[in-house]
C-alpha cells in the first residue's frame, strides 16, 4: 500500500503494482476506479498488466473505501475534487517514481470523465476509456432507464440526506459515498450538458489539453454506458486522436458483462488482451 498526497493535504490510498525489470516496457498505467467502487476490484487486471511489463498505479478517490475518512457525514468531496485533485496527484505521482516511463490511463465510468478535469493529462500519452459517461438519464438504455433513475435520483439522494453521505456498504451496493458527489450526480438529471453546466458554476475543463490517443469502449449489454451516452465524453476529447468501439457480446463470446464485468477475470482474453496490445501501440 503506498500513500498520495494532493496538492490539500488529502491522502490517497493506492497501490503500485511493479514490473519485472526484464520485460519492463517502460510505461506506466493508472486506473482510474468507477464511482463508488473499491481499487480492489481492478487487482486482477493490475496483475495482469504488470505481468506484461506495465508499471500499474491503482487508487481510491477521497472519500472512498480505504481512502475513506472515518467519518464520512460532513466530509467535503466531489467527483471534480476526485479529477482536479486526486488524479492530478496520481499523475504526478507517477512521474515522479517512474520519470523515464510514458504514462497511459485506463478510465472506468467516471475514472475516463475526470481525466478531461485536469490540465496535467497534457503528460498522458494514450487513454482508454471504458463506459465513461456524463450520468444524463435520457442516454441510459430503455428497459433499465426507470430503475436506475430510481436509484440514483430518488433513493441515493434522499438516503444521503438522512446519512449526511451514502451508506453503500451498509446496503450491500458498493461502497461509502460522499454527500457532495451524489449531490452532483442529482444535479445532473435534467442537464444534457455536463460541461456548460459546470462550467456555469465556475469549474474549468481541460479536455482540450490532451491529443494523443483515445480509445473510447463500449459494452452491448451496459445500461449506463450506451453508445449514446459514452459518446458524450468521447466528444469532449476534441484535439485527441480517437476511436469509439462497442463490444458485442457474441464477440467474448458471453451472454453477460455489463457496466463492471469487464474486470471479471474470465474476460482476460479477449477483453483484458485488447487493451494490452492496444497500449502496446503507444
Amino acid at each position: 500500500m503506498v500513500q498520495i498526497h494532493t496538492i490539500d493535504g488529502y491522502v490517497l490510498s493506492s497501490m503500485v503494482y511493479r514490473c519485472n525489470p526484464s520485460i519492463d516496457k517502460h510505461k506506466t498505467l493508472i486506473v482510474n476506479s468507477a464511482t463508488a467502487v473499491d481499487k480492489k476490484l481492478y487487482h486482477h487486471y493490475a496483475i495482469f498488466m504488470a505481468n506484461n511489463g506495465y508499471n500499474v498505479i491503482t487508487y481510491d478517490y477521497r472519500g472512498i473505501a480505504e481512502s475513506r475518512p472515518k467519518k464520512l457525514r460532513g466530509f467535503k468531496a466531489s467527483f471534480a475534487d476526485w479529477g482536479q485533485k486526486d488524479f492530478a496527484a496520481v499523475i504526478d505521482f507517477a512521474k515522479k517514481e517512474f520519470p523515464e516511463h510514458k504514462i497511459v490511463t485506463l478510465g472506468h465510468s467516471i475514472g475516463g470523465t475526470i481525466i478531461g478535469m485536469t490540465e496535467k493529462n497534457a503528460a498522458i500519452s494514450g487513454v482508454i476509456n471504458i463506459g465513461a459517461q456524463t450520468a444524463y438519464y435520457k442516454d441510459w438504455s430503455k428497459n433499465q432507464k426507470t430503475k436506475i433513475y430510481f436509484l440514483w435520483h430518488i433513493f441515493f439522494p434522499s438516503i444521503t440526506r438522512i446519512y449526511g453521505y451514502f451508506p453503500g456498504k451498509k446496503l450491500g451496493m458498493l461502497e461509502d459515498i460522499p454527500k457532495g458527489v451524489i449531490d452532483q450526480w442529482h444535479n445532473r438529471r435534467k442537464q444534457v450538458d455536463m460541461k456548460g453546466q459546470l462550467e456555469s458554476n465556475g469549474m474549468h475543463f481541460f479536455y482540450d489539453n490532451y491529443t494523443n490517443k483515445l480509445l473510447t469502449l463500449g459494452i452491448e449489454d451496459d445500461p449506463i454506458g450506451t453508445k449514446k451516452a459514452i459518446t458524450r465524453i468521447h466528444e469532449e476529447f476534441e484535439k485527441s486522436d480517437k476511436e469509439l468501439e462497442i463490444i458485442k457480446l457474441a464477440s467474448v463470446p458471453t451472454n453477460k458483462i455489463g457496466h463492471f464485468g469487464f474486470f471479471r477475470r474470465k474476460f482476460q482474453d479477449p477483453l483484458w488482451i485488447k487493451t494490452l496490445n492496444w497500449f502496446d501501440t503507444i
